[in-house]
């Protein structure tokens, strides 16, 4: 190879580093990523003390993967290329059968804040199993993906330790509180209870739940027969292909619709100017967050009043998998409401001083529920 061809190639990767460099260090920082549904890192706020504790660094490191000029792009390539060598994972995700991107939630469950959370829910139990009864009060916390559909992973895929941490709560809950569907999954896992490309459970999945759930707080439900399942998608593509950018088929987004509904009105965020009277956003199959369909995405606090005529009124803590699970429970309560405590800024415990409440469920998903710093607030 002559001196000139050498040059040529120096020049070369110099300019495929430094140019990508120089267009994210000029460009416009991006607030939001529709791709990924989550808010991007910013610039981080230039101060000694994060200088010297490293924590600058830390976030500026974070700030620069979020911002990367073609990022997306960037990934896809990366996924291609590991898929291409023969790899099996990628980016914390398996490439697992029939087309299935499931999530490995890595090092979720060994965390101080994982634990401490199984404190602060136990505590939250006792003390609304003292006032409602157990019969009233429960946790579902959702088995993900990786933990039911074990047999499409990809050979020797290493433990999550999720069935494990599903334990420590069984142990740790106050007795009859906590609705394990673990087996109920397990055993139409056969059927599309997941979404392929994305972490949440899909309606079938939540149905099957919310039958277990109601039985053990003696709810009698409509059965499968009285629903119109209604295709809301069949291109959605979701938080988990966003993190691989990879080639694959769109998923089904389903509603599962009363024949005879029952009457119901919504309130969002205390704006009682403003009443709704669907469950579902429709605007939101046009854009990538397919999902927010339910609801409108995750809302601070929605109250619903119904004509079911059963007089039970619940409260759901919930996180996103709540979602498409709430709607069965409007048929077979007066009320119905939901609060995310990642995004309402109440006191929770005054709220529910207020609401007269017969039931609780306290709804998340595993891995969302062991990493969720305002798991904290149930005591607040």
């Amino acid at each position: 190879m002559s001196k000139r061809q050498n040059w040529t190639i120096i020049v070369l990767f110099l300019l495929m580093i430094f140019i990508p460099a120089l267009i994210t260090l000029f460009k416009p920082d991006t607030e939001f990523s529709e791709k990924e549904n989550r808010v991007l890192a910013q610039m981080p706020e230039l101060n000694p003390e994060d200088i010297f504790s490293g924590e600058f660094s830390k976030d500026y490191e974070t700030y620069l993967s979020d911002q990367f000029f073609a990022r997306d792009q960037w990934i896809g390539l990366k996924t291609a290329v590991e898929r291409g060598i023969g790899k099996q994972e990628s980016n914390d995700i398996y490439f697992a059968r029939d087309d299935y991107l499931i999530e490995k939630h890595s090092g979720v469950f060994a965390t101080a804040q994982a634990q401490q959370n199984i404190t602060y829910l136990t505590s939250f139990l006792e003390e609304q199993s003292s006032l409602l009864g157990t019969e009233h009060v429960k946790a579902l916390i959702a088995p993900n993906a990786v933990e039911v559909l074990k047999e499409k992973l990809p050979p020797f895929a290493e433990s999550t330790q999720e069935d494990a941490y599903l334990d420590r709560l069984a142990e740790a809950l106050p007795e009859g509180t906590l609705v394990d569907v673990r087996e109920v999954l397990a055993r139409h896992k056969g059927e599309e209870i997941y979404y392929r490309t994305d972490h949440h459970w899909k309606t079938l999945g939540a149905r099957y739940a919310y039958e277990t759930w109601a039985e053990q707080c003696g709810i009698t439900v409509l059965p499968a027969e009285a629903y119109q399942i209604e295709t809301l998608a069949t291109d959605f593509f979701g938080t988990v292909e966003a993190k691989v950018n990879c080639t694959v088929k769109g998923d089904t987004i389903e509603a599962w619709l009363p024949l005879e509904p029952v009457s119901y009105e919504l309130t969002y965020n205390h704006n009682t100017e403003e009443k709704r009277d669907s469950l579902y956003d429709y605007s939101f199959l046009e854009g990538r967050d397919k999902y927010g369909v339910f609801f409108g995405s995750n809302q601070p606090l929605i109250e619903g009043r119904t004509e079911a005529g059963t007089g039970r009124r619940l409260l759901v803590i919930k996180d996103s998998y709540a979602n498409c699970f709430v709607p069965f429970a409007l048929q077979d309560f007066d009320e119905v409401d939901m609060v995310d405590l990642r995004y309402f800024n109440e006191s929770l415990k005054e709220f529910m001083s207020n609401g007269n409440y017969t039931d609780v469920l306290v709804l998340y998903n595993v891995s969302g529920f062991a990493e969720d710093t305002s798991v904290v607030r149930l005591g607040l």
